[in-house]
C-alpha cells in the first residue's frame, strides 16, 4: 500500500473596518514555479496557505514551512506566536485511507492582512481575495471547473470542497 498523502493549511481571517470578519483566500496562479509547469485550476481560490508534508515533517512543521514559503517571514513569526498562545485552532481534520488534511485557522491584525493582500501578483502568484461570511454559500465546487482552463470569471469563487469547509468553519469557530 502506498503512503497516505498528507497536507496542511491555514485559513487566516481579519476584521474589516466595520469589525466584521473576512477570510483571506489565496488565488491560484497560472504558473507553478516549484514544478516549472502550468498550474492546475488557475484562478481557483484556496485557504490562505496550503501544501503537502515533506518527508519527516509533522503537520505543524509543514504548516510553518508553507507559511514561510507562501506568506513570508513576518507571517511565519505571527503564526508561530498564535500557535504558542493557543490562538491557532484546528478547523478541520479530514482523514480517509488515502489522505489526511488538517487546516488551522486564526485571526490576524488588520494592518497585517491589508499589507499581505497588497502583494504584487506574478505569473506564479495569483494574489489574494477577501470574502465575507455570506460569500461562503456562493463558492462553487471545483468538480464543475475544467482543470486546465480554471476559473475564467473573476466573480466566481471556486474551491476544493474540504477547503470550502475550512473557510466555513473558520467563520463559525473564530467569530
Amino acid at each position: 500500500m502506498q503512503n497516505k498523502k498528507k497536507s496542511v493549511g491555514i485559513q487566516l481571517l481579519g476584521k474589516n473596518k466595520d469589525g466584521g470578519l473576512v477570510a483571506i483566500l489565496q488565488v491560484r496562479a497560472k504558473w507553478d514555479a516549484e514544478k516549472n509547469c502550468p498550474e492546475s485550476y488557475p484562478g481557483m481560490c484556496q485557504v490562505t496557505a496550503h501544501g503537502g508534508l515533506e518527508e519527516g515533517e509533522d503537520f505543524m512543521q509543514a504548516l510553518f514551512r508553507e507559511v514561510q514559503e507562501e506568506l513570508g517571514d513576518e507571517l511565519l513569526l505571527i503564526v508561530k506566536k498564535l500557535s504558542e498562545t493557543g490562538k491557532l485552532i484546528e478547523l478541520i481534520n479530514y482523514e480517509k485511507p488515502e489522505k489526511q488534511v488538517i487546516t488551522y485557522g486564526a485571526i490576524i491584525e488588520e494592518k497585517v492582512w491589508k499589507n499581505m493582500i497588497n502583494r504584487e501578483k506574478k505569473a506564479s502568484f495569483g494574489g489574494f481575495r477577501v470574502i465575507r461570511p455570506n460569500d461562503v454559500k456562493k463558492i462553487v465546487d471545483l468538480k464543475h471547473i475544467d482543470r486546465n482552463t480554471g476559473v475564467t470569471d473573476e466573480n466566481t469563487i471556486a474551491m476544493f470542497s474540504d477547503e470550502k469547509e475550512a473557510v466555513k468553519m473558520a467563520f463559525e469557530k473564530l467569530s
